[in-house]
């Protein structure tokens, strides 16, 4: 009859009864998925979860860790790592460079990127991957040709530059771009006025001023 549950024969002796017993106990607390409503909570032969729908389709929730080796306890963290850093008091800059000294973090999320330090020159890439990367310098003066460069362990990997001839006060320069970085990537912001002294920091031009800033997000894991 449609509907009806297949009999199940009684164990004959303890040790059918003991089997599957086992076997029941297994398949429930190991089970290989799980209804919730209208979905099905279920693992790809490799170790993705995935969730599907009974109208059809399916989607990755999470992909298996790709750490946990050696360590089968292992948390990873999912929250995409982002970080702003800041710099608000006045630094100079010489006429040859300079790597700007943060002294503040507006935001981080996603992982240590800072060291707990209250001052640093540089951040640490916490998660591979590739990262927006947007970063402004704020110059005390013009009248320079002005610089300024994302450093990746000490490489320059985006930079930006004006002339100013004005001598405009607090004029900025802007670095924005995307890069491919890995786990422990030490990330700097470089600074340079040719051939003359300049201080950057928060720019006062503003009822509230703006701090010389570098921001980092995670676009895609690696």
């Amino acid at each position: 009859m449609s509907g009806t549950a297949e009999p199940v024969r009684p164990a004959r002796t303890d040790a059918e009864w003991a089997r599957e017993t086992s076997r029941r106990i297994e398949s429930v607390e190991n089970p290989t998925s799980q209804r919730i409503g209208p979905w099905v909570l279920s693992a790809s032969a490799d170790g993705h979860l995935i969730a599907s729908h009974v109208e059809g389709g399916s989607t990755i929730l999470a992909r298996k860790p790709s750490g946990g080796e050696n360590d089968p306890d292992a948390i990873s963290d999912l929250t995409p790592p982002a970080v702003t850093v800041t710099c608000t008091a006045l630094q100079t800059i010489s006429g040859a460079n300079g790597t700007i000294m943060w002294d503040g973090a507006a935001d981080q999320v996603g992982g240590n990127w800072t060291g707990g330090k209250k001052t640093f020159d540089a951040v640490m890439v916490p998660v591979s991957g590739v990262y927006d990367i947007a970063a402004t310098v704020w110059f005390s003066a013009g009248n320079a040709f002005l610089t300024a460069a994302v450093m990746v362990n000490g490489e320059t990997r985006v930079a930006g530059r004006i002339a100013d001839g004005s001598g405009t006060p607090w004029p900025s320069v802007t670095v924005a771009g995307q890069l491919p970085l890995q786990a422990g990537d030490a990330v700097s912001l470089f600074a340079e006025a040719a051939g003359t002294s300049r201080n950057v920091g928060a720019a006062p031009i503003f009822a509230q001023p703006i701090p010389t800033s570098m921001s980092l997000s995670l676009v895609s894991r690696s």
